[in-house]
């Protein structure tokens, strides 16, 4: 924003975030989602550019990602390292569930609603992500990422032509997810910076991140944690605010405080549960519906189709 002639206390104004504070080793303060949401409608209000996102997208290389980017740089192949992207996805900055799956035809990175993210603010985030995306892939460290399609979860606003100009392939608007498509025949790519050692040093590390990441936000961990307390039971909302000493609303206004929601956890924590039954157990899908709690397997299929892309029988052929 300030190669485009704005400073960084436009940027922040009103959040509450001095340019100081970004620039300390270890940073006291701890940014609110409500302030993250600020600067970037500060972002768009001083640029008047609708298409923001998909511009600064390409200001994010493989090493702003720390740890995770490194793991995805020494992965072997493109395939490994598009997979540790979907493992890896809360060590990024994105606010969307990331997930990665093949089809017969192509590799699909997958960008699916995680957290709730305001009206004025979603085609934002979802342009700067995808674009995020591709523009990861720096040709001066590893091949760059061609899509073969792109799907978005908003509806252009009658830009097709600059979205198809700006990703050099057809776009699909008010998709379910976004995606970003690759042919499937170059997911065997090595990466020019394989090193299968480092990647798993790096992965390592990545889940060290992860679970003090866990540890950090403690509210919602409890709340995950008496949702998993009993197999095949799932408590509505009125149980784990009681469990917690709360009224529903104060536990809906804590989680909502944290960028969460108590939806949210309980189909993260289904999706979890249904991906680690599919891939490591011999349990029939419907054995799977009850112990996450669905009393129709179908209910559960459909569900597991809407967070995956795929349904349970093919997921599980595919990680089996």
């Amino acid at each position: 924003m300030q190669a485009m002639g704005y400073s960084a206390g436009e940027c922040l104004a009103g959040t509450g975030i001095e340019p100081g504070d970004l620039l300390e080793a270890r940073p006291t303060p701890v940014f609110s989602l409500a302030q993250e949401f600020r600067f970037h409608r500060n972002l768009l209000r001083l640029s008047g550019d609708p298409l923001l996102g998909l511009k600064l997208g390409q200001a994010y290389s493989l090493q702003t990602y720390g740890l995770f980017g490194y793991a995805f740089m020494s992965a072997p192949t493109l395939r490994q390292a598009l997979n540790i992207a979907s493992n890896y996805g809360p060590l990024s900055f994105t606010l969307f569930r990331v997930a990665f799956r093949e089809s017969a035809s192509a590799g699909i990175l997958q960008f699916s609603r995680l957290v709730d993210i305001p009206d004025d603010l979603f085609t934002y985030y979802v342009d700067r992500d995808v674009s995020a995306a591709l523009a990861g892939a720096d040709p001066d460290h590893i091949a760059p990422i061609k899509p073969i399609g792109i799907a978005l979860m908003h509806g252009g606003e009658g830009r097709r032509q600059d979205y198809e100009r700006f990703f050099g392939c057809p776009v699909d608007f008010d998709a379910p997810r976004s995606e970003v498509r690759v042919d499937a025949a170059v997911l065997d790519t090595a990466m020019p910076l394989r090193d299968a050692d480092t990647s798993a040093i790096c992965q390592q590390q990545c889940q060290l991140l992860l679970a003090r990441m866990s540890r950090s936000s403690g509210f919602v961990e409890q709340v995950r944690q008496l949702i998993v307390a009993r197999p095949g039971h799932f408590p509505d909302i009125d149980y784990v605010a009681q469990k917690l000493c709360m009224t529903s609303r104060t536990l809906r206004r804590r989680l909502t405080a944290e960028g969460s929601s108590y939806q949210q956890i309980l189909a993260d924590v289904r999706y979890q549960l249904a991906r680690e039954y599919l891939a490591t157990s011999r349990l029939a899908v419907e054995e799977i519906a009850a112990l996450l709690g669905y009393s129709n397997p179908g209910n559960f299929t459909h569900a597991f189709k809407r967070w995956h892309g795929s349904p349970p029988r093919q997921y599980r052929q595919e990680h089996r």
